[in-house]
């Protein structure tokens, strides 16, 4: 059994950098009043902080150097009751170098799945900092042919509060 896992991480990490890349290139175009500006308020994204994205989870997150580590609160789960009693998990992660640096972080949730998110922090024209993420969960399943639908991808926007 433990040699499986070495592929499977091997397997996952290159899944989810083709997804990444597969998102990057057919994502929307970011509009004028959205776009990143060297005349920006805010000189560089900062990771750390409290971020919220558009279905009202919260992201707790301190960097120190590249590594990333924090809090995150779903409001969303697959099914009632998936991500734990209080809906909260440690997650750890990665950040990249630069003022608008790539993110990524995940999760293990008390019922056994994990999420993994993908993405980049950006500068909005009026200094607002934005996290743009992919991101992936992965449900366990209750045996191989049930595992047709234990794994979701969609995206989500933090924005820093």
């Amino acid at each position: 059994m433990t040699h499986c896992v070495p592929q499977f991480w091997t397997k996952m990490s290159s899944l989810m950098w083709y997804l990444f890349f597969v998102t990057l290139i057919t994502s929307r175009t970011v509009s004028a009043n959205e776009s990143s500006t060297l005349d920006m308020k805010v000189s560089s994204c900062n990771i750390t902080g409290v971020w919220s994205n558009e279905l009202g989870s919260t992201l707790r997150v301190k960097a120190e150097g590249s590594e990333v580590r924090g809090v995150y609160q779903t409001a969303v789960e697959s099914k009632r009751g998936a991500a734990g009693l209080h809906r909260t998990a440690q997650i750890i992660g990665v950040v990249g170098n630069g003022t608008q640096p790539a993110v990524s972080f995940s999760v293990l949730w008390e019922k056994g799945s994990c999420s993994a998110w993908l993405g980049q922090c950006f500068i909005l024209r009026d200094g607002e900092q934005v996290l743009k993420t992919f991101w992936m969960l992965r449900s366990v399943a209750d045996n191989l042919a049930g595992d047709w639908g234990s794994t979701r991808l969609g995206e989500d926007l933090f924005f820093k509060t």
